[in-house]
C-alpha cells in the first residue's frame, strides 16, 4: 500500500485539487444531482433506509447504495451540502488504486505501467467531468473493478478472487441494477480469449467458478431486495423485480437511438490522450499479451451490447475510460525517448493560441444567442491556458515529462476553466434561494404546485418535508388548486417572452437552465 500511493502521489493530487475545487466552484445542479440528493433526503427525513422515496413516493429508478453513501456522511457530520459533493471524487481515487492494482496483475513489475494508467484516468477530460457530479457512475466503475481484479486473482488461483468478484456484482447491484453484469459478466467469460498465460484450455472448473460468483452475488442483494419489496408495496415490488431486469431491458430494443451512437464517442472518452501520439504507437493486436487482450476484452463485448440497446447516454461508457486508461498507460511506458514531444508541444502551442484569444471575446459578438461576453469574464481562463501553454512549452529535460506535463497542464485548465464558469454555473443552476422560499411558504401552511413534471430539485436543497403537486398549466387545475388550499404558492418556468396565466402575481423569480422560474400567487381566479 506505502509504494502503491508513493507511485500514485501525483494522479491522487490531481484528483483531489479537481473535487475540491468543484466544491468550491458548483452548486448542486438541477436536475440529477438534485433529484438524487432529494431521494436521500427523503429516506433520511422519513427513517426510510430500504425503499428510496422521491416527492412522498416510491422510486423505483435506483437501487439504494448511492444514498446509503450520502447517509454515511450525514451520520458522521450532520446533513450537509459538502460530504455528498466529495462522493464521486473520493471514488474517483479508490479507482486509481484500483487500477493500479490491475495494472500489477496483468504486467507484473511494470510499476512505470501502473503509475502511467492511473496519471491517464486521473486526466482524462470526461472522466474528471464525472468524478465532481453526484451521480452513480463513480461508484459503479470502483465495483467492476473489484470485479475485475478478483477475475485476475482467480485467474491466477489466488485465494479471494471469487469472493471479490462476488462482491463486485452485488454492489454493482445495488448501485445500479444488473448493468454490471454487462462488464463482469464479458470479462471472466471470453477468458479463452485473453488469458495467453495458461498452458490448458479454460475448464469447466473456471465457469463454475464464475456462476457461484453470480449465485453469491445476487444472493447478497437480495438481502435489500426482498425486505424492501415487502415494505415498498406492489406497485414498488414490480418495478424494482421487473422495471429493473428485463421489463427495461424489453423497452430499450425499441432502438430509438442508432447501433452506431457509440461509435463516435468512443475516442472522446480519452481526451486529450487520444490526441497523445505515444498512446497507441505501441498497440499491436497480432502481438497483443494477455494484459492488452483483457483490456480490449473488457472494451469489445459491453460495448457491443449497450450498443444493441437503445437507451443509450455517454455516461454508461465511464467504465470503459479504466480499459483504455490502462493500455494508453502500458504504451506510454514502452515509448521511447523522444516520443510525445511533438504532441506536448502541439497542445502548448494550442493552448497558447487560445490564451491569447479569450481576453477578445468579450469584444465580439458572439451571435443572436450569446451576444457580447462581459467585460473581463474570460481572464481567468485565459491566464490558465496560458500557464498551461507554459508548461508545455518550456525545454524538456527527459522523456517521462511529456506525459507528466500534459497531464499537470489538462488540469490546470480544468481548474481554471471550472473558476471562470463559476458566475454562471451559480446564476444559471444554483437554486436553493428557490427552495428556501418554497420552504417558507410551506411553513406558513401553504400548499406548492409545480407547473411542469416534477424532478425532486427542491426537496433537499430547502429541506422541505412535503411533497410539491405536480399541474398542467391551464386554468381548471390552476382554480382548482387554489380554491382548495388557500394563499398556494405556483411554480413555472418561462422564457422571458413567456406569459403566466391571467391574475398571476410574481412573487420571486430566478435563473434556471436557460430560462427563469417563477414564484407566483394566484390573486384572481382565472376565467
Amino acid at each position: 500500500m506505502k509504494q502503491m500511493l508513493a507511485d500514485l502521489k501525483l494522479p491522487l493530487l490531481l484528483v483531489t485539487l479537481i473535487s475540491l475545487c468543484a466544491v468550491l466552484v458548483m452548486p448542486i445542479t438541477p436536475i440529477d444531482e438534485t433529484r438524487y440528493l432529494s431521494v436521500a433526503w427523503e429516506m433520511w427525513n422519513h427513517h426510510s433506509f430500504l425503499v428510496p422515496y422521491l416527492n412522498g413516493e416510491p422510486y423505483s429508478h435506483k437501487p439504494p447504495l448511492l444514498f446509503w453513501l450520502l447517509h454515511a456522511g450525514w451520520a458522521l457530520f450532520g446533513v450537509n451540502d459538502f460530504t455528498p459533493r466529495m462522493i464521486p471524487g473520493i471514488f474517483s481515487l479508490l479507482n486509481l488504486l484500483l487500477v493500479y492494482r490491475i495494472s500489477l496483475r496483468l504486467w507484473p513489475q511494470e510499476r512505470k505501467t501502473a503509475f502511467f494508467a492511473g496519471l491517464i484516468l486521473a486526466t482524462t477530460s470526461i472522466w474528471d467531468a464525472w468524478s465532481i457530479v453526484i451521480m452513480f457512475d463513480m461508484v459503479l466503475t470502483f465495483w467492476i473493478l473489484l470485479g475485475l481484479l478478483g477475475t485476475l486473482r482467480a485467474a491466477d488461483s489466488k485465494r479471494g478472487g471469487w469472493l471479490m468478484l462476488a462482491a463486485g456484482i452485488t454492489g454493482g447491484l445495488l448501485t445500479k441494477g444488473p448493468a454490471v453484469l454487462v462488464y463482469l459478466l464479458s470479462v471472466p467469460l471470453l477468458r479463452a480469449a485473453w488469458d495467453t498465460r495458461r498452458a490448458t484450455p479454460v475448464r469447466a472448473k473456471w465457469y463454475f467458478g464464475i456462476l457461484g460468483a453470480v449465485a453469491l452475488g445476487f444472493a447478497a442483494a437480495l438481502l435489500w431486495v426482498i425486505p424492501a419489496a415487502i415494505q415498498g408495496g406492489e406497485t414498488y415490488r414490480q418495478a424494482i423485480l421487473w422495471g429493473q431486469t428485463a421489463g427495461r431491458i424489453t423497452s430499450s430494443f425499441a432502438h430509438r437511438l442508432p447501433f452506431w451512437f457509440y461509435l463516435p464517442i468512443v475516442p472522446v472518452l480519452f481526451f486529450p490522450w487520444i490526441l497523445f501520439r505515444p498512446s497507441f504507437a505501441k498497440l499491436s493486436l497480432k502481438s497483443a499479451d494477455t494484459g492488452t487482450r483483457f483490456c480490449l476484452a473488457w472494451l469489445a463485448l459491453p460495448l457491443l451490447v449497450f450498443s444493441m440497446i437503445s437507451g443509450k447516454q455517454v455516461h454508461y461508457l465511464i467504465p470503459f475510460i479504466p480499459a483504455g486508461a490502462l493500455l494508453i498507460g502500458r504504451n506510454i511506458a514502452k515509448a521511447e525517448g523522444t516520443a510525445g514531444k511533438r504532441s506536448v508541444k502541439a497542445f502548448g502551442i494550442l493552448f497558447l493560441l487560445l490564451g491569447l484569444i479569450a481576453p477578445i471575446l468579450p469584444f465580439i459578438n458572439l451571435g443572436e444567442e450569446i451576444g457580447k461576453l462581459p467585460s473581463g469574464s474570460t481572464y481567468i481562463a485565459s491566464a490558465g491556458l496560458l500557464t498551461a501553454s507554459l508548461l508545455l512549452l518550456i525545454p524538456f529535460r527527459s522523456s517521462g515529462n511529456y506525459a507528466t506535463r500534459l497531464a499537470v497542464s489538462m488540469t490546470l485548465v480544468l481548474i481554471f476553466g471550472l473558476f471562470e464558469a463559476k458566475k454562471s454555473f451559480m446564476e444559471n443552476y444554483d437554486i436553493k434561494e428557490v427552495a428556501i422560499r418554497i420552504r417558507s411558504e410551506m411553513d406558513a401552511g401553504h400548499a406548492v404546485a409545480n407547473m411542469a413534471n416534477y424532478h425532486g430539485q427542491y426537496q433537499f436543497l430547502g429541506r422541505l418535508t412535503q411533497p410539491i403537486a405536480e399541474l398542467e398549466e391551464n386554468p381548471d387545475a390552476i382554480n382548482n388548486f387554489a380554491a382548495s388550499n388557500s394563499g398556494a404558492l405556483f411554480i413555472s418556468y418561462k422564457h422571458k417572452e413567456d406569459a403566466l396565466p391571467e391574475g398571476a402575481e410574481i412573487w420571486f423569480t430566478h435563473k434556471y437552465r436557460g430560462r427563469n422560474v417563477v414564484l407566483w400567487h394566484l390573486c384572481i381566479a382565472q376565467p
